[in-house]
């Protein structure tokens, strides 16, 4: 990261509270910018919005971007999946995320869980823009079905 600072002298890290309060402002040459919950920037023609999205999927710091204009959703690791997979998924993504929840145990479950996850509905995103490729197809219900799972693992 501080590499990254030093070769781009008006780079702004930006990360939600929890995350610049944790660690970035902690370990970063340059003070961070704390983004607001649902808060939109313009980065050079892009309006992200920042989501709060405590510990959706690990940590307490969890937030995801959404990218207004294309409608893409950047979730992270929340459809990790084990394997080769397709750059542009569009059938099943739920079934090999939660494959991949049972193998490696990483999201944090509790009480907040299903209702950060169903949140994200919200953006009515077109794309999911997910830790290893996207998917284009229903995002509603690629996003309520782990709420629904993690609701009823709870």
């Amino acid at each position: 990261m501080n590499e990254w600072l030093s070769a781009c002298p008006h780079a702004e890290l930006m990360h939600g509270a929890v995350g610049c309060g944790v660690s970035i402002a902690d370990i970063a040459d340059r003070p961070p910018r704390v983004l607001a919950n649902n808060e939109v920037i313009d980065i050079g023609g892009k309006r992200v919005r920042y989501v709060d999205t405590p510990h959706v999927p690990h940590g307490w710091d969890a937030g995801v971007m959404f990218e207004e204009r294309t409608g893409t959703l950047l979730c992270g690791d929340l459809f990790t999946r084990r394997g080769g997979v397709p750059p542009l998924a569009e059938s099943d993504i739920v079934e090999p995320a939660m494959e991949a929840e049972d193998f490696y145990a990483l999201t944090s479950l509790g009480p907040s869980t299903a209702p950060n996850i169903r949140k994200l509905i919200e953006t009515k995103p077109t794309t999911l823009a997910l830790m290893h490729g996207s998917f284009r197809g229903d995002t509603v219900g690629a996003l309520s079905a782990p709420a629904d799972h993690y609701e009823a693992r709870l």
